[in-house]
């Protein structure tokens, strides 16, 4: 079940990297939120139950039913992301057959995840299942990786997007995906700071969030670009999902939210802020805690990591009354965090392989 663009960005980039591996195995996706990925590829049809698109098949729920299943019975790996409930009949039918079930979990910098990575579940049936934990160490399923672009190639993602959104090449630009959040901080820290910056923002939850405090610090409007002092602010509507990934790698710093921007972010290796989902009882920052700790060992310079850690926890922290650390440390160490953050980059694309990794322990069973 798809209910959010987080789950639907994971799974279609899933896709689209199986159909590059696997050249000529058909890739079935079924799911119950077709809109979500209409988003990410324009091509998609929100309201086609079926349909073929870039090598892989797109189903509604609604389809599966006794005729479709004995039209096209359960393949012999059948991934389950998310614990999403694979619909009863379909997963009856899978259980009957001699085929593989991976349940492919939601990232986790968390330790406990490498003793689950792996792990049969019990079906009591001819199926075989297994859990299997996307995550940034050795012991874990790693992550879906980019291609590796070179500095010149960077260069030029830079230069298109300050010609797609009209920016200033010499200013710094930053990107905002998050959920809600006070950003007046933010924004002083930023006047305080002097240096022309120009933010990028998506996705309703963080407009949302900005568009009071524009008004409330007196920005100029022109459109969807609001401008202050050193400080323009711009409301993006939604890009390709491949276009996103490349601007994470062009801008100087990024806010990112949920996993897959997350994971895209970690592998940028450029500097940015987290925010996670929240969940009861503050227990996000519990997850916070496990993404800090992994961060540290990629950071010599432990003062600018102690301060990188207690801004990134505080902002994610959603008790009454939290206001966020000054951002000014971080505006002024950008290039030290890149560095650090370059390394972590390094590390997952050597290491931590999700499709290989996949595909290896598919093929051992």
């Amino acid at each position: 079940m798809i209910d959010n663009f987080g789950d639907a960005g994971v799974t279609y980039r899933l896709v689209r990297n199986l159909i590059i591996e696997l050249s000529g195995v058909r890739i079935r996706l079924f799911t119950n939120g077709l809109k979500a990925f209409s988003e990410l590829n324009g091509d998609i049809d929100s309201c086609s139950k079926s349909q073929s698109i870039g090598g892989a098949e797109y189903y509604s729920y609604e389809v599966i039913d006794e005729e479709f299943l004995r039209k096209y019975p359960p393949a012999e790996l059948v991934i389950e992301a998310f614990a999403c409930n694979i619909p009863q009949l379909y997963y009856q039918t899978a259980l009957n057959s001699e085929c593989l079930i991976i349940n492919i979990d939601h990232l986790s910098a968390e330790k406990w995840i490498e003793g689950i990575h792996l792990k049969e579940s019990l079906t009591g049936a001819k199926a075989k299942k297994f859990f299997f934990m996307p995550g940034f160490t050795l012991n874990s399923g790693g992550l879906i990786l980019d291609r590796i672009h070179s500095v010149s190639e960077k260069k030029q993602f830079r230069k298109d997007l300050c010609r797609f959104f009209k920016l200033d090449g010499d200013a710094l630009i930053g990107t905002v995906f998050t959920y809600e959040h006070d950003f007046s901080g933010l924004i002083s820290d930023i006047f305080t700071y002097g240096k022309k910056t120009e933010l990028i923002i998506f996705g309703e939850k963080s407009r949302s969030s900005f568009e009071p405090l524009l008004m409330n610090f007196g920005f100029d409007r022109m459109g969807n670009r609001f401008s202050k002092k050193n400080m323009t602010v711009i409301f993006a509507g939604f890009i390709l999902q491949e276009n996103y990934d490349l601007l994470l790698k062009a801008a100087d710093f990024n806010f990112v939210r949920g996993e897959d921007s997350w994971a895209r972010a970690c592998l940028s290796g450029r500097p940015f802020i987290w925010h996670s989902y929240f969940q009861k009882d503050n227990y996000q920052l519990v997850k916070v805690k496990a993404f800090n700790d992994l961060l540290k060992s990629y950071y010599a310079d432990t003062e600018l990591f102690g301060k990188l850690s207690e801004y990134q926890t505080v902002f994610n922290d959603r008790s009454d009354g939290v206001k966020d650390l000054p951002f000014s440390f971080f505006l002024e160490n950008l290039e030290p965090i890149s560095s650090s953050n370059e390394d972590m980059s390094e590390f997952l694309f050597k290491n931590c392989n999700l499709i290989n990794n996949l595909l290896f322990f598919a093929d051992s069973l």
